[in-house]
C-alpha cells in the first residue's frame, strides 16, 4: 500500500526493486557431537584402547578368579592352591552404512555458487557424515539391539504411540531416536515377524509424558502394544546388528548375563556394579555425593580401579537433567568450589568426588554412569569413509532413475576390556528433558 503522503516513497514503493540478501550460513537445528562420543573415539592414554580385527574377531584373556589356597598348619602340611580360571572375551565387528540419494537435475541445478547456498552434492555428504555420527552416539548408549523405540498403542494402521527409546521403560521421551523421513520396520517383540515398512511423516512429543505419536507414510497392519521399532532397509532389518553400548556393558538383567562371550551367572566378577535408586540409594529423586562415591568404591572393590587415585582415566555420565539435580544439591549446601573439568573436544564439565560430571542428552533418563576410559576399546577393520564401487568411484548411477547414490560405511564394535571396571546408577526421578524432539 502506498503512503498516505503522495510525496514520500515508502519502502513499499519500491519493494519490486528490491534485492534479497542471503548470508552464507547454513544451520544445523539438531545436535551433533556429544562428551561421551569425542571421548571413546579418541585413542590416548586414559581413553580407550583402538584395536584392529581380522579374522574371527578380538580375543584377550581375562582372569576371572584370584589366586588362593595359603594355609597356616602346626603340622606342617602344604595346602592346595586352586588353579586361576581364564577365559578368553571376543568382540566381533558390526557393519554400518548411511545411504543418501541425488536427482542429476537436483545436482546441475546447484552446482553454480550463484544459484544456490552448497552444491547438493557437498550437502548430501555432509548430511551422511553427520548421520554417521548420530548413529555412533546412539549405538554407544544402546544395548546392541539397535531398538529406537517400543509400541503403547496404534490407533490404526498409520498412527502408533512409542516411548522407551532402546528398547528401555523409562528411559526417556519416546521420540528421541526418531524424525521424520526415516524409515523403519515394526517388528514383534523377538525381532523376527515384520508387521510392515514405512517411512515415518511425523513425530509429535508429548510435553507432559514420555510418549510420542508417529505418523506412517504407509499402512502397517497388524501392529501390536510392546511391538519394536528399528531402521531396515527394503530386504532386512537392523535389529541385533548394533554395536555395544553402555547398556550391555552394565546391564546384568536376564538378556544381558553374558557379554563379549564370557557368562557373569558363573562368574560374577566379570559383571559390571549395577545399584538402583530408592533400594541402594537413600533417595531416588536426589542423586548425592555420596551416592557417587559408594559407586566409585564399590568399583574399586570388585575391579582394583579407583576413580578417587586416577580421577581423569573415569568419567560420570548422565543426563542434563541429573546434571541439574546435583547442581542443585551443592547450592544447597552451599559449595560454591565445585569444580569444572576440561574434556576432549572442548567439553567443560562439572566436578563431582573428583571426576568429570558429563551431561548427554542421549543417555536413559535416570541414569548415571561411572566408565573407566582405559577399560573400553573400540575395533575398526574400517572406520567411516566413501565406499568405492570399482569402476564408478564413491558416486554411482541408480539403475532406471536420472539420479545416483553415495554409501558410507564403516566395519567396527565397541566393547569393554574389563566389565567390572564401569558401574551405574539407574532409576532416579529425572523429568527434565533435554532432547531433540
Amino acid at each position: 500500500m502506498s503512503s498516505a503522503d503522495p510525496l514520500l516513497i515508502s519502502d513499499t514503493d519500491i519493494s519490486g526493486v528490491l534485492k534479497n540478501v542471503y548470508a552464507k550460513y547454513r544451520v544445523n537445528s539438531f545436535p551433533i557431537a556429544t562428551p561421551l562420543l569425542a571421548s571413546v573415539k579418541k585413542a590416548s592414554p586414559g581413553g580407550p584402547e583402538r584395536m584392529k580385527w581380522g579374522g574371527n574377531g578380538v580375543y584377550w584373556d581375562v582372569k576371572l578368579t584370584r589366586p588362593v589356597g595359603m594355609v597356616s598348619s602346626t603340622s606342617g602340611y602344604f595346602g592346595n592352591t586352586a588353579a586361576v580360571v581364564e577365559k578368553q572375551a571376543t568382540l566381533g565387528i558390526r557393519r554400518m552404512y548411511v545411504t543418501r540419494h541425488i536427482d542429476a537435475l537436483a545436482d546441475a541445478g546447484t552446482a553454480s555458487k550463484d544459484a544456490a547456498y552448497v552444491g547438493i552434492a557437498r550437502k548430501v555428504l555432509d548430511e551422511a557424515l553427520d548421520a554417521s555420527v548420530l548413529g555412533q552416539q546412539e549405538n554407544l548408549h544402546g544395548d546392541g539391539n539397535f531398538i529406537k523405540a517400543v509400541l503403547v498403542s496404534s490407533a490404526d494402521t498409520t498412527h502408533c504411540v512409542v516411548n522407551a527409546p532402546y528398547g528401555i521403560a523409562s528411559s526417556g521421551r519416546g521420540g528421541l531416536l526418531l524424525d521424520n523421513d526415516m524409515y523403519v520396520a515394526v517388528l514383534d517383540t523377538t525381532g523376527v515377524t515384520v508387521r510392515g515398512r514405512t517411512t515415518i511423516t511425523n513425530v509429535a512429543q508429548s510435553a507432559t509424558t514420555d510418549n510420542a505419536t508417529l505418523t506412517f507414510g504407509s499402512a502397517v497392519a497388524g501392529m501390536v502394544a510392546t511391538d519394536i521399532i528399528v531402521a531396515c532397509t527394503a530386504s532386512d532389518t537392523s535389529f541385533g546388528l548394533g554395536t555395544n553400548g553402555l547398556v550391555n556393558i552394565t546391564n546384568r538383567a536376564a538378556g544381558y548375563d553374558s557379554f563379549e562371550g564370557i557368562t557373569a551367572a558363573s562368574y560374577s566378577r566379570w559383571d559390571a556394579v549395577r545399584l538402583v535408586a530408592g533400594t541402594d540409594t537413600p533417595d531416588l529423586n536426589q542423586p548425592t555425593e555420596m551416592d557417587i562415591w559408594d559407586l566409585i568404591q564399590r568399583v574399586a572393590g570388585k575391579s582394583g580401579k579407583n576413580a578417587q587415585v586416577k580421577p581423569d582415566e573415569f568419567l560420570l555420565i548422565t543426563t542434563p537433567g541429573l546434571v541439574k539435580k546435583i547442581g542443585e544439591s551443592f547450592l544447597g549446601q552451599r559449595r560454591w568450589d565445585m569444580g569444572m573439568k576440561k574434556l576432549t573436544g572442548g567439553f567443560g564439565a562439572l566436578e563431582l568426588c573428583g571426576l568429570a560430571v558429563v551431561p548427554d542428552m542421549w543417555c536413559p533418563a535416570g541414569t548415571i554412569y561411572l566408565i573407566h576410559k582405559p577399560s573400553l576399546t573400540w575395533i575398526d577393520l574400517m572406520d567411516w569413509q566413501k565406499i568405492v564401487f570399482e569402476g564408478s568411484g564413491p558416486w554411482r548411477f541408480i539403475s532406471g532413475r536420472d539420479a545416483y547414490e553415495v554409501t558410507y560405511g564403516a566395519y567396527w564394535n565397541f566393547g569393554a576390556l574389563q566389565r567390572n571396571s564401569h558401574g551405574v546408577i539407574t532409576g532416579f526421578a529425572d523429568t527434565a528433558r533435554y532432547d531433540h524432539v
